[in-house]
């Protein structure tokens, strides 16, 4: 589901299936239907598990304190399909929108939502001609809508388990999706992956001549962005903005830029005593749990918990469980959501409830704090403005 994505569908009379098929023959035939708009431009790809919107966040960063204009498609969005197709750091507007909604209502090829938001970002791009642009991958690699552009560089902060449906059930398997990203003649840059999952990497590389960057250690400067993994995820920016600036790469700037970098659902203080945080698989949840053993040592944890119904939610409840003996589940709007019913039965937690949107209350003990995360889609529903959650916990505040 690609929220606001059906308005502009309705608009042009544009008929897509809102279903996951990998593969690259129907994105590359619509392409080459609007002129290959995916071949003009300078491009980094970044696949992984976790790690690839930050990492693309801080790598626009830097590039732009650099003077460069710099594209990013994310996936998912943060509240609707606008904030997924950027330039410098600015939501594509509707106007723009509009433009290459209308380029695509004349594609005769079948396409899926999401093929269509690629091809969407890619005519965008080449109309606002940015110096570099930085594509997400949206599931996997290899057979991803977005693995039809010829990067300069392939990032792959991480890989652990998910998607395993369409992916597969092995890490090894895994790998060999993200890998799939890796071009010829071109370095790739990973991150602090285990030896199963690298190794596939290492045999991708040598099979593309391409070279193969790994960082010794993680960014040691100051960052607003909490939690280790987002020193790594800083570590892969500098390495990839590198490559890509040559002799324009001034350390001093690049620092600056990483410590001055916000997004959005990473450890976001979203108003006092409440954290966004988009953490939904066991990885993630992992370096969630880490960040607030660090962040908040000596508070009491609140945690407001909603998840899709294809994660391993039994098992994020036992990381959580770790940190936590409050938990308020919630039901949110998303065909994929798991009922907060099955969450509360299966929460070995003292203190549990389940709630709606939107009757969750704010805590307004000072030595607590309130953590919500378990999907993206969860926390753009928690900003919608008729949800009250955020705004009563600002209203408490101030």
């Amino acid at each position: 589901m690609i929220n606001g994505l059906d308005l502009y569908k309705e608009e042009w009379n544009i008929e897509t299936e809102n279903a996951i098929k990998p593969g690259l023959d129907a994105i590359g035939s619509a392409l080459e239907e609007l002129g290959n708009p995916h071949r003009q431009g300078r491009f980094v790809h970044i696949a992984g598990t976790n790690g690839k919107g930050s990492t693309a966040a801080l790598l626009s960063a830097v590039l732009r304190v650099h003077g460069k204009t710099v594209g990013t498609f994310y996936s998912p969005g943060i509240i609707d399909l606008h904030d997924q197709i950027q330039v410098d750091a600015e939501p594509i507007l509707q106007k723009a929108l509009d433009r290459v909604m209308g380029e695509l209502a004349g594609v005769k090829t079948a396409l899926t939502d999401f093929e269509l938001l690629t091809a969407a970002a890619f005519l965008h791009f080449r109309n606002a001609a940015p110096d570099i642009v930085i594509i997400e991958a949206g599931m996997g690699g290899r057979f991803d809508s977005t693995n039809v552009i010829d990067p300069e560089i392939a990032i792959i902060p991480s890989i652990s388990k998910e998607h395993t449906n369409f992916l597969g059930d092995q890490i090894e398997d895994i790998a060999f999706h993200k890998a799939g990203i890796i071009k010829k003649w071109r370095p790739v840059i990973a991150g602090p992956i285990e030896e199963r999952a690298m190794a596939v990497i290492r045999q991708e590389a040598k099979l593309k001549h391409a070279e193969l960057l790994v960082p010794a250690c993680p960014h040691e400067g100051e960052m607003k962005l909490k939690g280790a993994h987002q020193k790594w995820n800083a570590q892969l920016a500098l390495e990839a903005a590198k490559e890509l600036l040559q002799l324009e790469f001034q350390p001093q700037l690049a620092q600056k830029a990483l410590s001055m970098a916000e997004l959005a659902y990473r450890f976001e203080t979203a108003a006092p005593g409440l954290v966004f945080d988009g953490a939904h698989n066991e990885a993630s949840i992992d370096a969630l749990v880490e960040t607030i053993r660090s962040e908040f040592p000596e508070k009491h944890v609140r945690i407001v918990l909603g998840m899709l119904s294809d994660k391993a939610y039994e098992r994020v409840l036992r990381q959580l469980e770790t940190v936590s003996d409050d938990f308020v589940f919630v039901d949110f709007s998303n065909a994929r959501a798991l009922p907060a019913e099955k969450l509360f039965f299966a929460s070995n937690s003292k203190i549990k409830t389940t709630k709606n949107l939107y009757d969750i209350l704010p805590v307004t003990e000072k030595n607590a704090v309130t953590i919500v995360t378990g999907s993206l889609y969860l926390l753009s529903a928690m900003r919608k403005p008729g949800i009250p959650f955020l705004r009563d916990y600002q209203n408490v505040t101030s």
